[in-house]
């Protein structure tokens, strides 16, 4: 076999693995039965500190599991759980005090639904924040920056 040839497949795949590894990736913390996917942030508009965070979050187990809500280690940022829709051509905007993702089933928090604001949130281009359950088990999920959903 032709020795250039096997150097470019080797480069090629390489390459291909590093991709799958950037952004989007599926999160599964251990001990858990959710897995996180597509986790991504919003950058902030200039002079502004209060941003969305978003992702889809698959119950891999038998049961419903039920989230919280979301936390981060940084004292200054404040993350709360909210659900936007529209009324009467109206957009608005709620806080969800919690959010049950069914046994088998995926839950998307996406742009126009279910998302988590951020506040006091610094810009930063990954953010790690925690999905607490039900029993006190914290989840740890890295959030992406990024402009838009990329799947």
């Amino acid at each position: 076999m032709d020795l250039g040839y096997m150097r470019r497949t080797l480069l090629f795949v390489t390459l291909l693995v590093a991709s799958c590894e950037d952004e989007g990736q599926v999160q599964q913390p251990p001990g858990s039965t959710l897995a996180f996917d597509n986790a991504w942030v919003r950058p902030l508009v200039a002079g502004g500190s209060v941003t969305a965070a978003y992702c889809d979050i698959r119950n891999q187990g038998r049961e419903a599991v039920r989230i919280s809500g979301f936390s981060s280690d940084d004292p200054d940022v404040r993350v709360e759980l909210h659900e936007s829709s529209e009324e009467g051509g109206i957009v608005r905007m709620r806080p969800l005090e919690n959010l049950t993702i069914p046994a088998g089933e995926t839950v998307s928090l996406a742009p126009g639904g279910k998302h988590l604001m951020l506040f006091g949130f610094d810009d930063s281009p990954e953010v790690m924040l925690y999905a607490a359950l039900e029993d006190g088990l914290r989840l740890p999920v890295v959030f992406t920056a990024r402009d838009k959903v990329e799947r």
